[in-house]
């Protein structure tokens, strides 16, 4: 029987968003944030970006931002265009120059990181969340409302820093019916239980289906979800306005907020702030128990 648990009740309320590179968590994330706003979560509401992309917040600020290593002079010299200076003393001056306004006054936060071959992704995720705490940006900021979004390297162990260091209890993965996405949901659904043996108070949430349009997707995602343990949030519809608001640096919530679209991305975030569980989830044994799930379906 899948372990159920209530959300725990804190201030601020953490949310983490996993799932595969590329499976759209940036887009996913940015979305629901947006349309917490509109319900009365403008105020306090704030999205972390923890991938050495730096691409979270690029929809709510209108273009990619400075990040929170960057600004410590913790990357290499080339990529911040000036001469190296070694790294900086934070100070909350400083602090302020990576913590942005964005759309409907969402505060938002970049991590940043190495270029690639150039370092651990870790190593900025776990900089940015000890510094979060460190300078009370939650408190000064009002945040009631935190979302993480959290780069997709399972085999990193900066991609477990939001869980293991008890920012995130909350966790929701972004899927859809492509194998290597659920078995990349299915090993951090393992990291999920790993992390709660060592005491951490976290869980799944659920499952977002950003669908690709696979086959009997829908079917596929809910068989995945019924062997885990775990519900599906909603199934996310693929639409060509998602791109078109990205080419303009905005979410569809922004550009066009009476869109179908948009009307599903509320309902999504309507879903969020009304989730009260999480769940011990009941990962499969492994790829080959995976590619079963999708062949039920697929012949």
């Amino acid at each position: 029987m899948i372990e159920r648990f209530e959300v725990p009740k804190e201030v601020p309320r953490k949310i983490a968003i996993y799932g595969k590179a590329g499976i759209g968590k940036s887009i996913t994330s940015s979305h629901i944030s947006a349309a917490l706003s509109e319900m009365g979560e403008k105020v306090g509401l704030m999205q972390v970006g923890c991938d050495p992309k730096r691409d979270s917040i690029a929809l709510l600020c209108g273009g990619i931002m400075p990040t929170v290593l960057e600004k410590l002079r913790m990357i290499e010299s080339d990529s911040l265009g000036d001469e190296d200076t070694g790294p900086v003393e934070l100070t909350d001056v400083k602090l302020d120059e990576v913590i942005f306004s964005g759309y409907n006054g969402i505060v938002c936060c970049e991590a940043g990181g190495p270029r690639p071959g150039m370092g651990c992704a870790g190593r900025g995720v776990l900089v940015a969340i000890n510094i979060l705490d460190e300078f009370k940006v939650y408190e000064r900021n009002n945040v009631g409302f935190a979302i993480f979004d959290v780069l997709g390297d399972v085999v990193c162990g900066g991609f477990a820093q939001p869980m293991r260091a008890g920012q995130a209890h909350e966790i929701y993965i972004v899927t859809c019916g492509e194998i290597l996405a659920l078995y990349i949901s299915n090993e951090i659904m393992r990291a999920v239980n790993r992390i709660r043996s060592e005491g951490v108070n976290v869980g799944l949430a659920g499952l977002i289906d950003n669908q690709r349009n696979v086959p009997f997707e829908r079917e596929i995602v809910e068989e995945f979800a019924r062997r885990t343990g775990v519900p599906v949030i909603l199934h996310v519809p693929r639409s060509p306005k998602v791109q078109e608001a990205e080419i303009m640096c905005k979410t569809v919530i922004e550009a066009f907020p009476e869109s179908d679209q948009a009307l599903v991305y509320r309902s999504l975030a309507r879903k969020v702030y009304e989730n009260q569980y999480i769940y011990a989830p009941a990962p499969l044994n492994g790829l080959d128990e995976v590619v079963d799930v999708v062949r039920t379906y697929i012949h």
